[in-house]
């Protein structure tokens, strides 16, 4: 059994985003319809990332966080709030 969710009106921040197992979550997030912040601490990687998000026509921003970081952490969580 595969549930389908609706996400829509919704916002996802997902971390470790830029690979694995955070990207595939922010993935099915975006395929939900949710808005998502992707965080990882590899700025190329998560900017590329939230660009195929949005190219398969998702809402999505990646921004660099390396959530040991306690200031990192909160920049994602207010670029979040920013952007939706």
């Amino acid at each position: 059994m595969n549930p389908t969710y609706d996400f829509s009106g919704q916002v996802a921040l997902v971390t470790g985003a830029a690979s694995g197992m955070g990207l595939a979550a922010a993935r099915a997030f975006a395929d939900s319809g949710a808005a998502v912040v992707l965080a990882d601490r590899d700025p190329d990687a998560v900017h590329k990332a939230a660009e195929e998000i949005t190219g398969s026509g998702g809402r999505a921003i990646g921004v660099v966080c390396d959530v040991t970081d306690e200031q990192q952490a909160e920049a994602a969580v207010r670029a979040a709030v920013t952007e939706y």
